[in-house]
């Protein structure tokens, strides 16, 4: 049974935002980095093309495997791919895995058989779960499955698992923010975070306009689990104010920039304030913070799109091959032209 107590006050507000402001005046100041990233495409780029071969079905999108990807990486000019566990045979996103271990094992060496020969890194893996769910055996559950695919994350080679803090609670009214955060969603994480330390697997709690939305949640629940292993995924496109649908008017960079002493990876998205909006990110602004902090990991991409996106992976003849690319190099010239400080 869940230990949290009613907070009559909870619901005005449900979370009171210390500003990022304050975060940012306590940042270490360093030298300004003038040296390369490593750059990396995260797999949920070819979502809709993977769904359809992984699911059996087109689905309006032409399908393409984990081995593809990983291939097209290579030749496009990536530094590293994250292979979401998503896209590995027999997972699930509600029950433990549905194909035998030494399957999902055996693939899990495969991929890193092929990209040891292909000479391209493998930055991370990830799994859906939802630890601020109310229903304790759910949490119970998703805490099982991420150690499972910590597992294979270790098999793979995978220095990262990525995981999400959770949806917003039906009785986050209740209960409120903080409550919630501490006995739910920090108790999951301290708990996955061991077990990763002893298989070598950094876990990375992501941002993503969800339980965590501004650097004010990130920092508060890391410094609350203040567990070594334990670290941030940097999402560029989910900084927003708290149970808002979209991060438009928000300071999303100074966000980015608060939150990098806690980051272990990345993501970065084409659109700061979320997919469904028009504003696009400003990647010489992103590389200029980036570069202003100790950072030295890799930077994945993670292109998305929703109905209506001009060349939607399900209107192409083959999957997004030349969008991601050009993203790629977006990403690089803006690499390029950061690293002389101005």
């Amino acid at each position: 049974m869940s230990s949290l107590q009613h907070n009559p006050k909870a619901s005005s507000p449900v979370y009171k935002q210390i500003p990022t402001s304050r975060y940012l005046a306590d940042l270490p100041k360093g030298a300004y980095y003038q040296g390369d990233y490593k750059l990396g495409l995260n797999f949920y780029s070819f979502s809709h093309n993977l769904n359809s071969w992984i699911n059996g079905t087109t689905d309006g999108a032409p399908p393409i495997d984990t081995m593809q990807v990983i291939r097209f990486a290579k030749e496009a000019g990536f530094d590293a791919v994250d292979v979401t566990a998503y896209y590995i045979p027999g997972y699930d996103n509600s029950t433990m895995p549905t194909r035998p271990d030494e399957e999902i094992f055996g693939y899990a060496a495969q991929i890193k058989l092929l990209c040891a020969e292909l000479g391209i890194a493998i930055s991370g893996t990830g799994v859906k779960n939802d630890f601020a769910d109310p229903n304790e055996e759910r949490r119970l559950l998703d805490i099982q499955r991420t150690k499972y695919w910590i597992d294979v994350a270790a098999e793979m080679g995978a220095p990262v698992m990525r995981v999400f803090n959770g949806a917003v609670p039906k009785d986050i009214h209740q209960f409120g923010w903080e409550a919630i955060a501490r006995e739910r969603i920090v108790p999951a994480l301290k708990e996955c975070a061991e077990y990763g330390a002893g298989k070598g697997v950094v876990v990375g709690m992501q941002n993503h306009g969800d339980m965590v939305c501004t650097a004010d949640q990130v920092i508060r629940i890391l410094q609350w689990a203040d567990h070594p292993n334990l670290g941030l995924i940097n999402d560029t496109g989910f900084f927003r104010s708290f149970m808002q649908p979209t991060g438009l008017n928000y300071d999303w960079y100074d966000d980015i920039e608060a939150v990098l002493p806690y980051t272990v990876n990345f993501q970065v998205k084409r659109k700061p304030a979320g997919s469904n909006t028009d504003p696009f990110i400003d990647l010489e602004e992103l590389f200029r913070r980036i570069r202003r902090s100790n950072y030295r990991g890799y930077i994945p991409i993670e292109t998305l799109w929703v109905n209506g996106d001009e060349n939607h992976p399900q209107q192409l003849p083959e999957p997004p091959y030349e969008q991601v690319k050009q993203f790629l190099a977006q990403l690089r010239e803006a690499s390029e032209k950061t690293k002389s400080y101005s």
